[in-house]
């Protein structure tokens, strides 16, 4: 049997190859943000070195997160030349730490120039370095020439240093037996994604291309498909898993959870929790072996949040929570809920957290492809609430009003041979966008496609500004009177931020009409929520706390309205390219038949469903002559705010009105003369 995590060089790993000084050295550094001598380097490049090639290793790469949600990689084989041109397998302390990658390809928005374009990646000490494909890969971040950030993990590292401070100084007043000297932001995620035969991925352009299908009319199965959520996976999907499973056992990252979900060949994978910047790696990892595994057995993994019209979106749940040093889940609401002061403000300080940045966590969670998803009866809504359960809220409201009587809320159920057993009354809301599941708080919005830094970033220095507050009201009073303050803090936030707790239906309009009347935030778009968070200067906490510069904060900006605008152009241009290249021929063929047919013999209605593909076609060839407008004139529109607004516009009613057309020429042309597989085809049991 394989050793677990065999292809990592985790902890353990490093402790068997490298001299033990050594190894304390590196744990010291990796704790405390310290800088590793060149010696101290140098030896543990060694025993990597030597410790991949022995596993097949030919070449290294330091694999770091670009500011498009992706990865990146630049490979150097380890074959060298000595002095006297004699092969020699070389890597060093230097070369492990730093890597130079030509950063002009890379999204900046904008932060530097051409002849600037050199980029630095840094070793990422914390994370595990691994083999994949024979390639030595060191997880690291990416920085410009000067020091600006242009990747999504080193704010997210920074973040966790940021919620370790100040989460360590509020424990520190209440845990005197425990002291506190480091609490890891926690992050386990669930990833799901939709599966489809290869064959069927390869004739569809707007697949290929953009992830999403921008043609296909209603399918003949079912919407739901209850039958198919948490029922038998297929003998072919289950093959898939067991090799994702075994890549993933090999990494050393643990697979807690898989099943079908909700949509047909639609699934879901979730690992286990680790520190927020691995629990990160892990997902980037999970998804490149989804889709490479898929290949292998002959399929396709969707990772867009709506490929298919009408069917269950995909997300990429973000469970978060907080713990010690002593391992101590400060989430944790124990026995008595209403006496523990440590989850009680915690608890607190994350309500005041997605109340005060309900438009950062929006941006963060969301993208422009996932504007598809939100808001469908299988995904949180656009407006963000929180649902903390019953019993939480009744503590919450005892704490701010005195005269307030509690409700005792029994949840339980009777089983037989078993009794009464207590069910849980938190995750009941399952339209809540932030849910409280137990002992974690459950971010829903993220999309499928998406990096999982940003909204955790977000959460991070929001929640170490949040506690900074807290600890300063705290730490002035003696500790007689510690407990009469806190109290007085958790009434406070909970007065000024309860309008974010929500109960009810969260797909209802009734809901709009409410949160409307609660002053919450709805942006139906990304686009609109990116704008408005520019203009209300909600990315100033970046700057407060020192993550991002002001320069960085518009380039970053700068990138999602570029993103928003290479999205939509790239739609207009696929659905031209299915008009021409797929639907038009298709159609053309159809006609041929009806016609060589109704030479022989005559039907007027054979005659006018003739007519009707031919008028449609006509509508079609229109919409192409509007999309080149369309393209011609954004072409010219310099503000790239003004251009990525007037393309959302456009594109969308463009592609509504073409995909009502050619659904219909779908419904009309015979199977045999239409090019592309159907939804049917796509969708049927695998």
């Amino acid at each position: 049997m394989r050793d677990f995590g065999n292809l990592a060089f985790d902890k353990k790993t490093m402790k068997e190859n490298v001299p033990y000084p050594v190894y304390l050295k590196w744990k010291e550094a990796a704790r405390n943000n310290a800088t590793l001598d060149r010696e101290t380097a140098d030896s543990i490049a060694h025993a990597m070195k030597a410790w991949a090639i022995a596993k097949g290793a030919t070449s290294y790469t330091h694999w770091f997160q670009p500011l498009n949600g992706k990865t990146a990689t630049k490979k150097t084989a380890f074959l060298n030349r000595d002095d006297k041109h004699n092969p020699i397998n070389r890597f060093s302390g230097k070369e492990l730490i730093i890597g130079e990658p030509d950063a002009s390809s890379f999204p900046s928005g904008g932060m530097r120039s051409t002849f600037e374009a050199r980029g630095y990646t840094y070793w990422d000490l914390t994370a595990n370095s691994f083999i994949l494909d024979k390639v030595l890969y060191i997880p690291s971040v990416f920085v410009s020439f000067y020091g600006e950030k242009l990747d999504k993990k080193l704010p997210l590292i920074e973040s966790m240093n940021m919620i370790s401070k100040e989460a360590s100084k509020v424990c520190n007043l209440f845990l005197k037996d425990e002291p506190t000297y480091r609490v890891k932001a926690k992050v386990g995620l669930e990833q799901e994604f939709y599966l489809i035969d290869k064959k069927y991925f390869d004739q569809r352009i707007d697949l290929e291309y953009s992830g999403m299908t921008l043609v296909g009319s209603d399918p003949m199965v079912e919407k739901e498909l209850v039958s198919h959520y948490l029922g038998a996976i297929p003998q072919r999907v289950n093959d898939f898993y067991e090799d994702v499973n075994s890549k993933l056992y090999d990494l050393g990252i643990y697979m807690e959870a898989e099943h079908n979900e909700v949509g047909p060949n639609q699934f879901e994978i979730a690992i286990m929790f680790e520190n927020a910047n691995i629990s990160v790696d892990n997902n980037q990892l999970l998804m490149y072996i989804l889709e490479k595994t898929a290949l292998e057995h002959d399929l396709v993994c969707l990772l867009k949040e709506k490929p298919f019209k009408n069917m269950a979106g995909s997300g990429k749940h973000n469970n978060y929570s907080l713990a010690t040093n002593y391992g101590k889940n400060l989430f944790s609401p124990g026995k008595d809920p209403k006496n523990n002061m440590i989850f009680l403000l915690f608890l607190s300080a994350m309500v005041e957290v997605c109340n005060k940045y309900q438009n950062l966590i929006r941006i963060a969670a969301s993208s422009v492809s996932n504007d598809y998803r939100l808001g469908g009866n299988e995904a949180p809504p656009a407006i963000i609430s929180m649902f903390i359960g019953c019993d939480l809220e009744e503590v919450l409201k005892a704490i701010a009003n005195d005269d307030f009587e509690e409700k005792i809320i029994l949840n339980k159920v009777k089983i037989p041979h078993l009794g009464e057993m207590s069910t849980d009354s938190s995750d009941r809301n399952r339209t809540s966008p932030i849910a409280f599941t137990g002992n974690k708080f459950e971010f829903r919005m993220l999309g499928s496609s998406q990096s999982a830094a940003d909204l955790n970033t977000v959460i991070n220095i929001a929640m170490a500004e949040s506690l900074e507050k807290i600890y300063q009201r705290l730490c002035k009073v003696d500790e007689e009177s510690l407990k009469d303050e806190a109290y007085g803090v958790i009434k406070e936030i909970y007065l000024e931020n309860k309008n974010i707790l929500f109960q009810g239906d969260g797909y209802s309009d009734d809901w709009k009409e409410e949160a409307e009347k609660r002053g919450l935030e709805n942006y139906p778009t990304f686009l609109d929520a990116l704008k408005a968070g520019k203009d209300a200067g909600v990315y100033d906490i970046f700057a407060r706390v020192g993550i991002f510069s002001k320069k960085e904060i518009d380039s970053f900006i700068n990138v999602e309205f570029e993103d928003v605008i290479k999205f939509f152009s790239s739609q207009l241009e696929i659905i031209n390219n299915l008009i021409h290249q797929e639907i038009l021929p298709s159609a053309m063929r159809e006609i041929k038949v009806i016609k060589d047919y109704l030479s022989f013999v005559e039907n007027e209605k054979l005659r006018l469903r003739a007519v009707k593909i031919n008028e449609a076609v006509g509508e079609l060839l229109d919409y192409s002559d509007k999309i080149s407008m369309i393209i011609d004139k954004s072409e010219g529109i310099l503000d790239i705010e003004e251009k990525a607004f007037y393309l959302q516009k456009e594109t969308r009613k463009v592609a509504d009105d073409f995909r009502k057309i050619s659904d219909l020429l779908e419904k009309l042309i015979s199977r045999e003369n239409y090019s592309m597989p159907n939804y049917v085809d796509m969708l049927k049991t695998l």
